[in-house]
């Protein structure tokens, strides 16, 4: 009997609770599109100015803002329902395949939507933060210079640089829309006068870029800085065979020795240099040159540092992790201290590490640690020198040490100093 009570007293008890649980009002749920009115928010949240702008978000329009916000808590900045790219994706589905492709813009891998676009609404298509041009000047400082130029790309004067560039991802370099001629011919068609222009070949199965810069030049037609003699002189045959031929772009003889036949002196050091440039050494001078048109008197592919860091970055552009050959302070360029064609040294630097630090750091190399083939380093065994210390080019630590200056990097070698800490 004592038994049969408890029980009912506890269900009694349970359908008591039930009923308070059904009488409470319901919470409304932060995610419900139009539970909440905007007017709230917008008596702390000025967004006249975005409402009133050219092109207003239309959540923003339609008053919904917790379709972006969580109006209570959140784990992400401005109470954002989730991280920026996950939670734009949530409606710009369209943005989905962009990832898949070979090569993505880094804000949008890295779900930084409004480092290029405002959320609320702005007077740019595409709510932009600027306009084109000023945008993408932010990153790529380059487009800055472009202006001072005479010659000007069309596009790039109008700041249209999304006519030939995609903003997200391609699947080319430099997020191209197409790879080479094919870009190009989508406004300058193959043509009879197209190839007039271009002593009869048929360039329009080529790479404009190899002779034009596509953004801006001090040359009419903009052709790139400095030109090859030969293509200058339109003397096209010197290398290729000719335009009429079945394959016209066909070299007449290997690279080495149709470039040793006017630089031969600089082919025959690189093949014999005890530490030749591989691309120099196994003939492949087009690894760096731009054989008809380049950037200064050497006709590089593009600026010195640009050209090395496209085979010499394994942590850069590539892989889209920080540079880890970011260079050696201020101006100072890739073949300041490397040979580029091959050399007698090891990593080809011009001088032995004393002397060529010695010829920079001229105060450093009169009040120095002991270095030289005397100073033995206690850890290899080998002669002491600027770099048993210091990096070249990884500035882990301040002064591109190996290591602490505090203690840690000495006592490698001065154990005595150690004081018998492990």
């Amino acid at each position: 009997m004592r038994t049969f009570t408890l029980c009912l007293g506890l269900l009694l008890a349970l359908a008591c609770f039930a009923l308070l649980l059904g009488s409470a009002p319901a919470e409304a749920s932060p995610s419900a599109a139009g539970t909440v009115d905007a007017g709230v928010c917008f008596d702390c949240h000025d967004l006249a100015e975005a409402t009133a702008s050219r092109f207003p978000h239309a959540p923003v329009v339609e008053g919904d803002c917790v379709a972006c916000h969580n109006p209570h808590a959140s784990r992400f900045a401005g109470l954002l329902m989730q991280r920026p790219g996950v939670l734009c994706a949530d409606c710009h589905s369209e943005t989905e395949p962009s990832a898949q492709r070979d090569r993505v813009h880094q804000p949008f891998a890295d779900g930084k939507c409004n480092e290029c676009h405002r959320p609320h609404g702005g007077d740019e298509r595409g709510l932009l933060v600027e306009p084109t041009t000023a945008l993408c000047t932010r990153c790529h400082a380059e487009t800055g210079t472009w202006a001072e130029k005479p010659v000007r790309h069309v596009p790039v004067a109008q700041g249209r640089c999304g006519n030939c560039h995609e903003p997200h991802s391609a699947n080319f370099d430099s997020l191209v829309k197409q790879e080479g001629a094919r870009l190009c011919v989508t406004c300058h068609p193959a043509s009879s006068e197209l190839r007039s222009a271009h002593s009869g070949y048929p360039v329009e199965s080529s790479s404009c870029t190899i002779c034009h810069d596509p953004h801006a030049s001090a040359r009419q037609g903009l052709f790139r800085e400095t030109l090859h003699e030969p293509f200058a002189s339109r003397q096209c045959t010197s290398c290729h065979q000719l335009a009429g031929s079945s394959d016209p772009f066909a070299l007449q003889a290997p690279v080495s020795q149709l470039c040793g036949e006017c630089h031969g002196e600089q082919v025959a050091a690189a093949i014999e240099a005890p530490y030749p440039h591989v691309p120099a050494g196994g003939g492949a001078c087009m690894a760096c040159h731009n054989p008809h048109a380049g950037e200064g008197s050497a006709m590089l592919k593009s600026s010195t540092d640009s050209v090395c860091l496209s085979c010499h970055d394994p942590g850069g552009a590539k892989s889209g992790l920080p540079l880890r050959f970011t260079g050696h302070g201020e101006g100072i360029s890739c073949s300041d201290c490397h040979e580029a064609h091959g050399g007698e040294r090891p990593v080809l630097l011009r001088q032995e590490s004393i002397e060529l630090c010695g010829s920079c750091h001229t105060h450093e190399h009169s009040i120095r640690h002991p270095v030289g083939e005397e100073t033995l380093d206690p850890r290899t065994g080998s002669s002491m020198t600027c770099l048993s210390c210091h990096s070249m080019h990884e500035p882990g630590y301040a002064m591109y040490l190996h290591g602490s200056d505090e203690r840690d990097l000495c006592i490698g070698c001065h154990k005595e100093i150690g004081g018998g800490v492990s």
